[in-house]
C-alpha cells in the first residue's frame, strides 16, 4: 500500500523517503518549474485546486508541482511533464474572497509513474528521484561555479538597489546546483532540463554558461538603470 507524502515537525523528510520510494500524491501542473529548496508563492483560486490545497493543509500533506507539457493552466485539462518536484506548504493565508495564498518550498524530485485520478484534480503515484553524485567536479570548476553563483546574487541585489558583500554559498554540490537553478533567468525548457538532470556534476556544468549569460544581461540592466 502506498503512503501519502506527508510531513510533520517530528518526522524529517528523509525518513519518509527511506520508508517509501514510491508515494501517492496530488499533482498541480503549472507553467513554472519548481526546484528543490526553491520558494514559490501561489495564488489559488480555481475550485479544484482550492479543494486540493485545503486537503493538503488539513492533513499535513505535500503535493507535486510539474511543468505543463500540453494543455492550459487555468480552466481546462493539462498534461504535465513526468519529472517535477514535491511542494511543501510553509505559509498560507485565506483571503476574504475565498482564495488561498500559499508559499511552498521545493523538496525532492519525482517521476510520475501513473495518474490514477484526473478529476477534480490529478492524483497518482510517483517515484522519488535520487541524485547521482558518482562523478565529482574538480576543485577549479567547482570554485568557478561558486563564483558565478555569488556574482548572480550580487547582481540580483544590485538590480534592486541593494548590495551584499559575501553571499552565503553552499559547499555541498547538490545544494549549490539547486540554489543556482532557483536564481537563473531562463525559459522553462532550460529549467526543466536542469530539473530532469540526475547528475549533480552535469547539472552544475550546464548551469555555468547560463549564469554567465545572465550576468552579462544584468550588468547591462544595472548600468542602464543607475547610469553607470
Amino acid at each position: 500500500m502506498l503512503t501519502p507524502y506527508t510531513h510533520s515537525s517530528s518526522q524529517p523528510l528523509c525518513v519518509v523517503i527511506m520508508a517509501c520510494s514510491q508515494v501517492a500524491i496530488p499533482f498541480f501542473p503549472l507553467n513554472v518549474v519548481l526546484f528543490p529548496n526553491g520558494l514559490l508563492p501561489l495564488n489559488i483560486f480555481e475550485d479544484r485546486y482550492l479543494l486540493m490545497i485545503q486537503r493538503c493543509l488539513d492533513n499535513n500533506l505535500d503535493f507535486g508541482i510539474a511543468l505543463i507539457k500540453s494543455g492550459v493552466e487555468v480552466g481546462g485539462p493539462a498534461e504535465p511533464h513526468l519529472v517535477g518536484a514535491i511542494a511543501r506548504i510553509i505559509d498560507s493565508q485565506t483571503t476574504d474572497d475565498g482564495r488561498i495564498n500559499i508559499v511552498v518550498t521545493g523538496r525532492d524530485r519525482f517521476l510520475i509513474d501513473k495518474i490514477t485520478q484526473e478529476s477534480p484534480y490529478l492524483e497518482g503515484t510517483a517515484s522519488i528521484l535520487e541524485e547521482d553524485s558518482t562523478e565529482m567536479l574538480n576543485e577549479a570548476d567547482f570554485s568557478e561555479i561558486r563564483r558565478a553563483t555569488a556574482e548572480q546574487i550580487r547582481l540580483l541585489h544590485g538590480l534592486r538597489g541593494g548590495w551584499v558583500r559575501e553571499p552565503e554559498i553552499p559547499a555541498d554540490p547538490s545544494a549549490l546546483s539547486w540554489l543556482a537553478c532557483s536564481l537563473i533567468q531562463a525559459d522553462n525548457h532550460e529549467k526543466q532540463a536542469l530539473l530532469e538532470e540526475s547528475s549533480t556534476t552535469l547539472r552544475l556544468r550546464a548551469l555555468l554558461p547560463i549564469l554567465d549569460r545572465n550576468a552579462v544581461v544584468m550588468k547591462k540592466r544595472i548600468a542602464k538603470r543607475f547610469g553607470q
